[in-house]
């Protein structure tokens, strides 16, 4: 037999870079590079190059790769083709630039986390490539651990462990086909992975003529071609590769069950070498005490001397140690895991350690370890808990679906569909296709999946032992696809057809299968908003499953998060947290850290954390969700969408309404893709995008579009869910009440009342919510008493559902509080509106819009009162909740803005409420420009402002504006026309404006281009009054137009520092930065810069305001480097200059901090 010494290391870590793969995208060879040339020196550093010469060959390749990671070399110019995939693309690890022409920091792209640099140089790219490929290597996981304390008191099915794959790998390899077919498949397995190696290829021909299963101890040691593969299949758990290798592993096994240890010690031990890195060694240490399985065949020696003699010609490198493992082996009790020649020893790849210790000297580190039996113990309990619930499931069945466990879905349908191929056992087929329907099921291939179950199905049927109880199981999975596609009244059929059967074999109700069933009705029940029957279904479910599984088993969590669902849906946040919780404990236990479970539990968590006004808490975990789904699936899989539109909840929760609108918008495409276009996530997600438009956006024709169409889709589709159509009233309704259509909306919302009476309980709280609605419509019709009549019962409803510290019922009791204010019950008012508050902040852990709120109507209600010092002091303490913590609320900014301009005014302090009055304004027409209702308070109370100072030119302009939104909106008749010709003002004579603002200016403009065009100063005055106009209404190519034909005027005609040209550049930077022009921007900005820089004084504010806007834009641009050059020179001027303010300075601090600590600069 071949000696080992040569092989004495434990690991050679070498071979792990065959997960390496080098791919060289340079098709117009625009570096002029050898491609021989190329791939020789490649190829020292790794033998997987491929130089593909099209882009869709490209990238098609790199999808092809699900184990692999890519190291993707490629000229500048075609960065901006490859960008778009990189997140895309899990398998891209790391991207290499090169450019001969261009400096790196030129180029935004190069902040990507993927992208390691841009560079002029391949030897300097070459020495790069081989130190990422080295960290790289020092990532493998080598080992498998598990605690052995555990298992004897749990159930280990749907375990995801690499330690049971391992184990059971042994014995499937030994299942597998062992005929000339399997031969010639691994001879084949082995040319294709050295497809490109034409020594390794000439050793493979060499190996398939002299090769025969009683030598395969020496191939194995003799070639590290076959060691190089089979580890790294080992290693990266490619059980697709193994299968096709099985043939050779088979013989390897077979040699050592054939091996005799013929030794007169008791204890044999033996000495293995690695250099791990510090993270791998850390990993041991926290692991200590447990079992231990290494995914390779292991080669150790005797002779301690020797292998610590090997530690000293171990290179010394960074953040890695020589480490010494020690393993003993009891010959008498363990057998068959081990060959023995000489002074060498060849563990089997299932071997199983106990790390004893870790022991420390001067000069290697020592681990200890015992080889012990408990994995064939382990295993053994695995297979009988599974057949526990299913009997005599096949073991080849069982370890495709650990591998499905392990949310490897394409390697567990390889698998499978290796088995297909191969003809296993006719009894066995069923299982396998009913596996292949499980697999297409988690990849989101719903079709794929119920047609492989139906197969199932029907050959279970064929077969007349024991075929009903396996089926239940079949109709069970085949309901649940029904449900995914949201047919749940069929859904409902089977799995009550499932439960039937299920009741007949486990007449005792405790049998994890029951549970299954009834927690998959109560789901439906959920679906259908029967929150109670839900419940009932889904406690029952997790009694039976704590009791059957000792309280702990990744079904018990799944279950408890299901529970969760319901008092999500309920508002009982505290519990929906309480039983999230417990879940994620069972399941970062059960599985690995990222595991789809795991991302499942941080969604729903965030989803919680953001109805506990929690935002970036939610977002935090909503993220986490974000990445390691990414791993697992393509970025448009609908669990993907999930995530996203929870993403879209947080964005709206904090203001920032556009972003949830894109994000809610994307979410529905996922759907469309996986559903049906009448499916009820597409019903909620439509009320979503409604919402925001409304609430957010006050886009309500276009929002009331979406809510109708929900609501024909619910009406066609879902007839019987009176508590989604319901719900869908109650968006219409809303709708149509900011619109102030009262009488429409109050009919949505008694229909609304009338189903949920039939479909609920009385003390049901979506009664009490709809009762709210109504009885806020009352309250704005001025029908106050019934108005308090309506919130009164909805209070009582709370009080019955929920405590009475819960966050509905302050809400409930603000309602109150305002109708008592209009009534003038000013006292009663401010008390409830305080006990809400006081509520508010027990509720949540930090201020937010709903304390904001409570504190505007407490504000409103001192101001009614004349104490308007108190009233100021609330609408500021209110103000700064709002710019804190919800800065993109800019509706309610407005409104408190405004209600501290009327509380000024009352004190006759004019221009600082003017002030505030105008920020109102501004705000409202940058914001929501077709909100016009709000846009037309504003005029009125600035021309009211401009009125008491006498000043009734500016006050005429204002209301001049307020009346044409009135003329558009109300009819000829209404009353509001009629008050504000009354207060027609200043503003249009100080201007000149007599007409429409709009108009006027043109009209001007055309009297001075006709009649005075050498008058350069006031044509560019109406130019740019008019591109304002423009731009305020959103108008943004008008507004370029009339701004840069202003620009040139200034720019011929004044001097090159004049003011004015500063203050036209930017008026235009405004508008291109609306357009997301950045670059433009950054241009304008750049301008400005230069002017201000010779006609101000060094430290003057406005230059320290140009540095930082250009930093804004490099910022916006990506290039972070060049952005925080310029905040740094901004930052000079800011400790200069005393007139900063102090929330500018913290802006760019935080700037300065953001982009040093995310980039690493």
């Amino acid at each position: 037999m071949t000696t080992l010494s040569q092989h004495t290391r434990l690991i050679n870590t070498s071979d792990n870079k065959d997960n390496v793969i080098l791919i060289w995208f340079d098709p117009d060879n625009e570096l002029s590079i050898d491609s021989e040339h190329l791939k020789i020196q490649l190829n020292q550093l790794n033998h997987r190059i491929i130089i593909p010469t099209e882009f869709e060959s490209c990238i098609s390749y790199i999808q092809s790769k699900e184990r692999e990671k890519i190291f993707l070399i490629t000229s500048i110019s075609y960065v901006s083709q490859i960008l778009p995939y990189i997140d895309v693309l899990h398998q891209i690890y790391c991207i290499f630039i090169l450019c001969s022409k261009t400096d790196q920091h030129e180029y935004s792209f190069i902040q990507h986390t993927k992208i390691i640099g841009v560079y002029k140089q391949f030897d300097f790219l070459y020495s790069i490539i081989q130190e990422q490929i080295d960290i790289f290597n020092n990532q493998f996981d080598l080992w498998s651990f598990f605690d052995q304390d555990e298992y004897k008191n749990k159930d280990l099915t749907k375990q995801s462990s690499n330690f049971l794959w391992l184990q059971l790998l042994h014995n499937i390899i030994l299942y597998l086909p062992y005929n000339d077919q399997a031969k010639k498949q691994m001879f084949n397995a082995c040319r294709y992975y050295y497809q490109d190696n034409k020594e390794e290829l000439k050793l493979i021909d060499e190996f398939e003529a002299k090769y025969h299963s009683y030598d395969a101890i020496d191939w194995y040691l003799n070639n590290s071609f076959l060691r190089k593969i089979i580890n790294h299949a080992l290693i990266m758990e490619d059980t697709n590769q193994l299968y096709t290798l099985s043939y050779f592993l088979n013989d390897l096994i077979q040699n050592f069950n054939q091996q005799i240890v013929q030794i007169n010690e008791k204890k044999l031990i033996a000495y293995g070498l690695i250099e791990l890195s510090n993270i791998e060694f850390e990993k041991l240490k926290k692991n200590h005490n447990k079992l231990i399985s290494i995914k390779t065949f292991l080669i150790c020696h005797r002779s301690r001397s020797l292998v610590l003699a090997l530690s000293t010609q171990l290179p010394k490198r960074n953040n890695s140690i020589p480490v010494l493992f020690q393993i003993t082996y009891d010959i008498q009790d363990i057998n068959n895991n081990i060959i023995l020649y000489q002074q060498e020893v060849l563990f089997h790849f299932n071997t199983t350690f106990h790390l004893e210790n870790i022991q420390h000297d001067k000069h290697i580190c020592c681990i200890n370890m015992n080889v012990v039996n408990d994995g064939q113990q382990i295993l053994e309990k695995y297979i009988d808990d599974i057949h526990r619930q299913i009997d005599n499931l096949n073991i080849l069945i069982i370890f495709g679906k650990l591998i499905c466990d392990m949310s490897q879905w394409n390697q567990s349908q390889k698998y499978f569909e290796h088995l297909l191929n191969d003809n296993i056992n006719k009894n066995d087929l069923p299982w396998i296709e009913h596996s292949l329907g499980q697999i297409n099921r988690w990849k989101g291939n719903w079709l794929e999946a119920k047609e492989y179950y139906k197969h199932a199905y029907d050959r279970m049927m064929k077969d007349e032992v024991n075929c009903e109880k396996d089926c239940a199981i079949i109709l069970c999975d085949i309901g649940e696809i029904l449900h995914l596609q949201g047919k749940y009244e069929e859904a409902y059929e089977y799995h009550e057809k499932a439960l039937t059967i299920r009741k007949k074999y486990y007449p005792s109700f405790d049998h994890p299968h029951i549970a299954t069933s009834l927690e998959n009705i109560g789901l439906i029940y959920y679906q259908q908003l029967k929150y109670n029957e839900a419940l009932v279904h889904l406690q029952q479910s997790l009694t039976i499953r704590e009791k059957y599984f000792n309280y702990f088993h990744v079904d018990i969590a799944t279950n408890l998060r299901n529970i969760g669902y319901i008092f999500i849906d309920q508002g009982k946040y505290d519990e929906a947290l309480e039983y999230h919780q417990r879940a994620r404990l069972i399941y970062e236990k059960s599985y690995s850290s990222d595991h789809v479970f795991i991302a499942l539990t941080y969604n729903s968590i965030g989803n919680i954390l953001y109805l506990k006004k929690k935002h970036n808490d939610a977002l935090d975990m909503v993220q986490h969700a974000l990445i390691i789904q990414k791993k697992y699936y393509p970025f448009g899989h609908i669990d993907i969408g999930t995530t996203l539109s929870n993403m879209g909840n947080i964005k709206y929760g904090q203001g920032n309404y556009d972003l949830a609108l894109d994000l809610y918008q994307q979410v529905l495409m996922i759907q469309k893709k996986y559903h049906l276009s009448n499916h009820l996530d597409n019903v909620c997600i439509l009320n979503n995008i409604g919402y925001i438009l409304a609430r957010g956006k006050r886009s309500y024709d276009e929002a009331l579009h979406y809510h109708q169409q929900a609501f024909l889709m619910l009406k066609t589709y879902y007839p019987s869910y009176y508590g989604h159509i319901a719900i869908n009233l109650n968006y219409i309704g809303d709708n149509l009440s900011k619109q102030r259509k009262f009488h429409e909306a109050i009919d949505y919302y008694r229909q609304a009342l009338t189903i949920q009476k039939n479909y609920y309980s009385s003390d049901n709280v979506n009664i009490a919510h709809t009762l709210s609605n109504i009885g806020n419509i009352l309250s704005d019709q001025k029908k106050n008493e019934e108005a308090l009549d309506y919130h009164q019962r909805a209070l009582k409803i709370y009080e019955t559902y929920h405590s009475s510290d819960h966050i509905n019922y302050a809400t409930s009791l603000n309602d109150i509080g305002k109708i008592l204010y209009r009534l003038g019950k000013y006292d009663d008012a401010f008390k409830h509106h305080e006990k809400a508050l006081i509520i508010q902040k027990k509720y949540y852990d930090s201020e937010n819009a709903h304390m904001a709120l409570s504190l505007n109507y407490m504000g409103n209600v001192r101001s009614s009162e004349g104490k308007y010092d108190e009233a100021i002091d609330l609408y500021k303490q209110a103000l700064q909740i709002y710019e804190t913590s919800s800065s993109f609320r800019y509706a309610d900014i407005a409104t408190i803005l405004s209600n501290i301009g009327t509380s000024l005014n009352h004190q006759e302090k004019y221009d600082e409420a003017f002030d505030y009055e105008q920020q109102a304004l501004n705000i409202r027409q940058s914001h929501y420009p077709s909100a016009y209702m709000n846009i037309a308070d504003s005029f009125h109370y600035m021309g009211n402002i401009r009125n008491s100072q006498g000043k009734y030119n500016e006050a005429i302009d204002y209301y001049q504006q307020q009346l044409k939104i009135y003329e558009k909106y109300y009819p000829t008749s209404h009353s509001n026309i009629a008050s504000i010709l009354s207060f027609i003002g200043s503003s249009l004579s100080r201007q000149g404006k007599y007409d429409e603002s709009f108009e006027c200016y043109k009209r001007a403009l055309n009297i001075y281009e006709e009649n005075f065009s050498t008058n350069y100063n006031q044509i560019a005055r109406y130019l740019q009054w008019i591109g304002f106009v423009c731009y305020v209404k959103l108008d943004l190519d008008c507004a370029l137009i009339y701004y840069e034909k202003c620009l040139r005027i200034r720019e011929i005609n004044f001097n090159w520092d004049h003011s004015s040209i500063v203050d036209t550049i930017s008026c235009l930077i405004e508008v291109q930065r609306a357009r997301n022009e950045h670059e433009i921007c950054l241009a304008y900005e750049l301008k400005c810069f230069l002017i201000r820089e010779k006609s101000l004084p060094i430290n003057h504010q406005d230059i320290g305001k140009s540095l930082f806007n250009i930093g804004h834009c490099y910022e916006y641009l990506k290039k972070f480097q060049l952005a925080l050059e310029y905040y740094k020179r901004a930052l000079v001027i800011y400790e200069q200059c005393t007139s900063f303010s102090r929330e500018d300075r913290q802006k760019l601090d935080a700037n300065i901090q953001r982009i040093s600590e995310e980039q690493n600069l």
